[in-house]
């Protein structure tokens, strides 16, 4: 096999690795939304952190481009946060215990605390204010991550990642259904889904992020890795119209809620509010 072989393999497999996490639409719809429900202030905050971002890649970009960063990064020069894009929890786990699953402090909710600490502080140095501008970036997208459920997911299978399944006459698996399989065969896709999605009234009023994973963790359990008649899906299972039918409220209402929550921290750190975090504390 030639060099350039070798490469263009190596290539295509990096690039069917990135995409996930909400797929590339899920991402950029989640933080579409979220700009769209940003106080002025946050509006001022969010333009200001992704100019001083512009060394982060490329030139400056928008938010919604700017959420998809993270997943560039966790292979090459922020190896470090790959962790922080999941949680895995025991199989027959029905909450999340954050000293049992995340005790090296690598993990999702380290990830989203470590982005909220970042954004709550002042930055005078220009490291300070890449380190805040990244901060927004890993914020945007560890949120969306938060809300596909299975980013918490089953430490045996990788949260789905390990469960291949047959999808429209394709192989393919759990997890990468849920990041982006699903929402193509719905038509929602960015930018053209952002009305429609915008127009869809969900809210929270709950600001522990521990009950936000336990949601995901929830879902996951009960429609993630369950087929319409309740069974656990094993690999090889076909899933079809019928599957997909019973979690589209659920896709929409969990990209609707990731936007929601992110709006609602960015909101309250540039009115100076200190959002609260996992406060995680070792044994």
């Amino acid at each position: 096999m030639s060099n350039r072989l070798v490469f263009s393999s190596l290539l295509l497999l990096l690039v069917s690795f990135n995409v996930q996490a909400w797929g590339w639409d899920g991402h950029r719809l989640v933080c579409g939304m979220a700009q769209a429900k940003l106080s002025p202030e946050a509006v001022i905050m969010v333009d200001t952190l992704l100019a001083e971002g512009e060394s982060l890649k490329g030139g400056q970009v928008s938010f919604s481009e700017s959420c998809l960063w993270p997943d560039d990064v966790k292979y090459s020069n922020h190896k470090g946060t790959y962790e922080e894009h999941f949680i895995n929890v025991p199989d027959a786990a029905l909450t999340v215990d954050l000293l049992r699953d995340c005790a090296a402090l690598n993990c999702i909710a380290t990830g989203i605390q470590k982005a909220l600490t970042y954004l709550s502080r002042p930055a005078e140095s220009s490291r300070e204010k890449t380190r805040r501008a990244a901060a927004l970036r890993f914020l945007g997208h560890f949120i969306g991550d938060l809300h596909q459920p299975l980013h918490i997911g089953n430490a045996s299978d990788w949260g789905g990642n390990k469960v291949s399944v047959q999808w429209q006459g394709k192989e393919t698996n759990l997890h990468a259904l849920w990041d982006y399989g699903m929402l193509e065969s719905m038509g929602i896709k960015y930018p053209d889904s952002l009305d429609f999605l915008l127009s869809v009234k969900k809210t929270s009023d709950d600001k522990q992020m521990v009950n936000w994973i336990n949601e995901s963790l929830a879902l996951g359990r009960t429609h993630a890795y369950a087929n319409v008649q309740g069974n656990i899906i094993t690999s090889g299972d076909s899933l079809g119209s019928d599957y997909l039918e019973r979690n589209k409220p659920v896709l929409i209402e969990r990209l609707v809620l990731a936007s929601e929550r992110l709006a609602m921290l960015l909101n309250a750190i540039a009115a100076g509010e200190q959002p609260r975090t996992f406060l995680l504390i070792s044994r």
